[in-house]
């Protein structure tokens, strides 16, 4: 019997030994898609126990070495798994543009469910590349190293208390990261306090803020494994390791995620200003900063476009929305009138040729949440052109997802990223 029934779960946790791995800090990392070439060594030197190691490993077989390391991790007691079942509080605090805020979250197993049941949505489309990664990952090591960011809708008094009870108590790891931001991570154990969360968070919808691929992943694990067990009772590869937050928590912040293209056509950049004042307002500005301003001041529904060889920077705002009707005649208003839809429907594609399809695959698009280092690319002549947007709300993101629609791939930036390596969860067996 795995003694799996709820929706949500405790679960006894794949943790760090601190008397070999010592300070916490040394051993987490950020997301995996965060981490770079450059990044990846730092980590690598920073410990031998770094989670880097499972997580985007550098050998030529990373797969298979994750696979390996796990194993005399476990041998060694390097990892161990946590004597009792257990919730996670997780609490991150930081700072955004000089305002001190805290996000709180409960790091759970939450049962997988099929999109299309409508309790657990997705709010971003997915790139195929990035899922057999992780598919290959998780097959290899039948755990989830790093932890899917989830957003529960209503308001749920009890949570509430039971968050400011548990952040009253001693912290389990409390350490700052790279970025400044303060990580605290207390456990629940008692049979009460999970029956709290168990209860509060059966029904709610659960939106996917970051995780996407995972998520879908995990999905794909599991059809995998059913497919080989005929039991109908719940296994621990029915469920996936996410952090829980409410979607009014004060401390919910989405950054805007700006894109670097590569190249673009030389004759679209030329003609660029002409085509766009078809289905744009379009106000031209000489000076950087006067333009980041300018950009932020006019808030959703402006769009900035920096372009190689232009002496100008450029902000646009949409006329009506007439081209946006004709260009996704089948999309749900709520994803038409996004700023990150307007970019890839009326710029990319029209003016460029810039499909979805050849986005999906990769490759000439970088994405980021510098503005500075945006600009810079471009300046530097290491890009043809920067598309700069405001952050959606979360307001926005509801509406797409519960309009049954997706927005376009990282349309959303939530900060602060939940570090991997404070906790796993292993799908071994059902304890």
């Amino acid at each position: 019997m795995s003694g799996l029934s709820k929706r949500i779960e405790p679960f006894r946790a794949l943790m760090y030994n601190r008397q070999i791995t010592g300070d916490p800090a040394r051993v987490v990392a950020p997301p995996y898609d965060l981490i770079g070439v450059a990044r990846q060594n730092q980590l690598y030197e920073r410990s031998p126990y770094n989670i880097v190691r499972l997580e985007l490993g550098r050998e030529a077989d990373r797969y298979g070495a994750a696979e390996k390391t796990l194993a005399e991790w476990m041998a060694a007691r390097v990892v161990e798994r946590s004597a009792r079942p257990a919730i996670f509080q997780y609490t991150q605090t930081f700072d955004v543009e000089g305002r001190l805020l805290h996000r709180a979250g409960f790091i759970a197993r939450v049962r997988l469910e099929e999109f299309d049941r409508g309790r657990i949505l997705p709010h971003e489309k997915t790139f195929p590349a990035a899922k057999e990664d992780r598919l290959r990952l998780l097959t290899a090591l039948q755990i989830n190293t790093s932890s899917i960011f989830g957003l529960y809708s209503g308001t749920h008094p009890e949570l509430d208390r039971l968050r400011e009870q548990v952040a009253a108590r001693e912290p389990l790891i409390d350490l700052v990261d790279d970025l400044g931001i303060r990580n605290e991570l207390r456990p629940l154990e008692a049979a009460d306090e999970i029956a709290i969360v168990q209860r509060e968070l059966e029904a709610p919808r659960i939106l996917i803020a970051d995780g996407h691929h995972r998520y879908e992943t995990a999905l794909d694990y599991r059809r995998a494994r059913r497919h080989e067990n005929e039991s109908s009772e719940p296994a621990p590869y029915d469920y996936t390791m996410m952090t829980l937050v409410a979607c009014d928590d004060p401390g919910l912040v989405i950054l805007p995620t700006h894109r670097v293209v590569k190249s673009l056509p030389a004759n679209a950049i030329v003609s660029f200003v002409q085509r766009a004042r078809e289905v744009f307002n379009i106000e031209e500005i000489g000076h950087r900063d006067e333009f980041r301003a300018r950009l932020s001041d006019s808030g959703s529904g402006a769009i900035g476009v920096a372009l190689k060889g232009s002496p100008t920077y450029l902000i646009l705002l949409l006329l009506d929305g007439t081209a946006m009707k004709a260009a996704m005649p089948d999309a749900p208003e709520e994803v038409r009138r996004l700023d990150v839809s307007i970019l890839h429907a009326l710029v990319f594609d029209r003016i460029f040729g810039l499909k979805a399809d050849e986005i999906r695959k990769g490759g000439n698009i970088e994405y980021t949440i510098e503005i500075g280092g945006a600009l810079g690319a471009v300046g530097d002549g290491h890009a043809d052109g920067a598309f700069l947007m405001n952050p959606p709300s979360i307001r926005d993101v509801e509406r797409v997802s519960d309009a049954g629609a997706t927005m376009p791939e990282k349309s959303t930036y939530f900060h602060p990223k939940l570090l991997t390596g404070l906790v796993m969860n292993p799908l071994f067996d059902g304890k």
